[in-house]
């Protein structure tokens, strides 16, 4: 319980929901749910975040729970601030979640399939999870913690395809925040527009639209952040546990010592040209790993 008996601010709410779901989401990291990617999945995903919160006081969270249908006429919308722009009042849209909502959410879900989405080069990985993590997102199937939980199941489906996505590197800054907000609230706003039933809505998303155009959207957005885990291995282990993690990347290191030989002898005499000719030749083999290649690296 949060104990002091008096409601608590929206500053004290956040900071009990941080306090109580960071470590919820450490242990997913080390434990993560044992599943299909499907509803089932997300769901517990969603319970095992926010599972400390009702026992804390915060009874209007329901862990693992779809969040209720709208009411016919209405939209689910929530306002958005952004650090970069604190007089503004920006707004992005949602799904009713009604039976037709959980029906699309399915369809979407079928889509998440690490065995597929392993066999696509970067780009076309990239493509795939922004594609689902947008159209989720839209769906938004809780009434709580929807960013927490798709970000913590698009990095364990990525992982499970042999992709890594930096969700953290957005969490450092509030500019690296509203970078993110702005993305996905774009994609989603998309998505929603044609759904709308009350005309204020439709004004305050087509607002916001016009307000945010020309800024990134999350496809755009994640290709920053997404990396094949070979190209991270590749570059950061040593080759004999890279090897072991990843037998595919024989080719590249096959590669990278005929590199090697070839400039210990061509720049035998100029040690310091030979370093930096042979760090230069590894980059461009993490550039091409980076890419979704394992072979041809010539």
């Amino acid at each position: 319980m949060h104990g002091t008996g008096k409601p608590l601010t929206k500053e004290q709410r956040d900071q009990l929901e941080a306090d109580l779901t960071f470590p919820r989401i450490v242990e997913l990291e080390l434990n993560p749910v044992q599943g299909q990617f499907d509803a089932a999945h997300l769901k517990e995903i969603n319970r095992r975040i926010f599972q400390d919160l009702p026992g804390a006081g915060l009874t209007d969270v329901t862990p693992g729970q779809y969040r209720p249908a709208s009411p016919a006429g209405k939209d689910w919308y929530k306002n958005r601030g952004l650090s970069v722009a604190e007089k503004e009042t920006f707004f992005v849209a949602y799904s009713s979640m009604d039976a037709s909502a959980q029906t699309r959410l399915d369809t979407a879900l079928q889509s998440a399939d690490p065995a597929n989405l392993g066999k696509l080069k970067t780009k076309g990985f990239t493509d795939a999870i922004a594609k689902l993590y947008v159209e989720l997102d839209y769906l938004h199937p809780f009434s709580d913690g929807n960013s927490r939980t798709l970000r913590t199941f698009t990095r364990q489906l990525a992982r499970e395809a042999g992709y890594s996505i930096d969700w953290e590197r957005f969490n450092k800054t509030k500019g690296g925040r509203d970078v993110l907000y702005i993305a996905r609230d774009l994609s989603v706003n998309a998505l929603a527009e044609p759904h709308l039933q009350d005309d204020k809505t439709r004004l305050a998303i087509k607002t916001s639209m016009l307000m945010l155009d020309g800024n990134r959207t999350l496809p755009e957005l994640l290709t920053d952040v997404v990396r094949p885990l070979r190209a991270i291995a590749f570059e950061q282990l040593p080759e004999r546990d890279a090897l072991q993690d990843h037998p595919e990347l024989v080719d590249a290191y096959k590669m990278l010592h005929a590199v090697v030989t070839h400039f210990k002898h061509a720049l035998a005499t100029d040690a310091n040209a030979q370093e930096q000719a042979i760090r230069s030749a590894k980059q461009k083999l993490v550039e091409r790993l980076n890419e979704g290649e394992t072979h041809n690296f010539a």
